[in-house]
């Protein structure tokens, strides 16, 4: 078994009012297996959690984790929800 303690990010950690969440799963867990534990354990975040059209973003030691990387003890995997910006014709050019 491990333990990690999964940080969440907005809207995410409102659903749960709590900004992280201890979870303990099988030796071998991956993101993917996270995920649906999570969804599980806290159904207010499964609509997040398990959309096809906008998934959150997991970081793992500041990269990107893909969906079969493995978790091991003590990791603090952190999930974000994707940021809008501008569009490109919005930006301000600099006139030099």
């Amino acid at each position: 078994m491990s333990t990690v303690t999964v940080r969440l990010g907005e809207p995410l950690w409102r659903q749960v009012n709590a900004k992280q969440i201890l979870l303990t799963l099988p030796a071998g867990a991956s993101v993917a297996d996270m995920l649906s534990r999570l969804a599980e354990e806290h159904p207010a975040l499964a609509e997040y959690l398990q959309s096809d059209e906008l998934p959150p973003t997991v970081f793992l030691a500041g990269t990107v984790a893909a969906a079969d990387t493995p978790l091991a003890d003590g990791d603090e995997p952190m999930l974000m929800w994707a940021a809008a910006g501008g569009a490109p014709g919005n930006m301000r050019r600099s006139h030099a």
